[in-house]
């Protein structure tokens, strides 16, 4: 975990292109404070802004404004001009106080788990981001099986314009003790949702109260599109009776998979998916724990309201 200095001066990343006579900026961010976390930051962006045409540069300061200000002074002083500024055309939003690394970046390193299903059994989905050779295993589904559901995660969390972590990556597919002994190769693509968010709920991308209280059923395509499973209705009928408050399935199948009782949210893509575990939308809008912030927690239902911070701590 990094151990972000709480005064500055701190380390930012300027990242834009050098016109020779302006500078324009495509994003400012803070460097992780941990030496790993950093170096591994670093040669990611590097890679990034080369095949952009681009140019970074490591500038400490107070701010993301001060850190462009000197990044604009280091490059008037080389080209030897009097002024330096910045193109109409530069990315202005990340110029704020608060700008720190960007979201998912502060914490390479974690562990993250999920509930999902498939059309014979329950699982809990695990995964860790750790240091180490970047690498991606998952255990536990059938050897014909893993090569594909590999492809078709990395491939739909990149094809969704989201940061494939940099590390060693394992994913673990465990049977719910209620559920079958292992999952058969008709259904295992049903888990690549869960998988992907788990993913990069670990790697700091998304925050793991996120996915607390829900079960995730869905295939990803390669880009990144969340697809119906075989047999979606079993595995939602299966995890409704195992107590599933909210299930999150595509959206082109909703309709046909509502079960009385258990909220069923549709998504139709990986970034659907994230933004509506981010917001903590697949919960009951009475629950009001459902917000920034949100603590772990089993999300209110119709037939009971969560208890993580008692009676008061929810909407009349």
């Amino acid at each position: 975990m990094d151990t972000e200095p709480t005064t500055g001066p701190f380390e930012f990343f300027v990242i834009g292109k050098d016109n020779g006579g302006s500078f324009t900026l495509w994003d400012v961010c803070q460097a992780p404070a941990d030496p790993t976390n950093r170096a591994i930051v670093l040669e990611e962006a590097e890679v990034d802004v080369h095949d952009a045409f681009g140019k970074l540069i490591a500038s400490w300061a107070d701010s993301a404004q001060d850190a462009v200000h000197q990044a604009l002074c280091t490059l008037r002083e080389r080209a030897g001009l009097n002024h330096y500024p910045l193109s109409g055309s530069s990315t202005l939003a990340p110029l704020t106080d608060s700008a720190r690394c960007p979201a998912g970046r502060t914490e390479l390193y974690g562990r993250a788990s999920v509930q999902a299903a498939t059309k014979d059994a329950g699982f809990h989905v695990k995964a860790s981001t750790l240091p180490g050779l970047p690498s991606f295993h998952v255990r536990g589904l059938p050897d014909r099986c893993t090569a594909e559901t590999r492809d078709r995660v990395r491939a739909g969390v990149i094809n969704s314009n989201r940061h494939w972590p940099l590390s060693n990556i394992l994913a673990e597919v465990a049977p719910l003790e209620d559920s079958a002994e292992q999952v058969t190769v008709a259904g295992s693509s049903a888990l690549d949702l869960s998988i992907a968010c788990t993913v990069l709920s670990a790697a700091g991308q998304l925050p793991e109260s996120c996915l607390a209280g829900v079960v995730l059923v869905g295939e990803l395509g390669l880009d990144g599109a969340v697809r119906i499973p075989r047999d979606l209705s079993s595995a939602v009928r299966a995890a409704a009776e195992r107590g599933a408050e909210a299930i999150v399935v595509p959206a082109d199948a909703v309709d046909n998979v509502a079960v009385a009782g258990v909220r069923v949210v549709g998504v139709g893509s990986l970034n659907d998916a994230l933004e509506t575990l981010a917001g903590h939308r697949h919960h009951p809008a009475d629950c009001a724990h459902c917000g920034v912030g949100a603590l772990p927690h089993r999300p209110c239902s119709p037939s009971g309201r969560c208890s993580a911070g008692g009676k008061n701590a929810h909407r009349r």
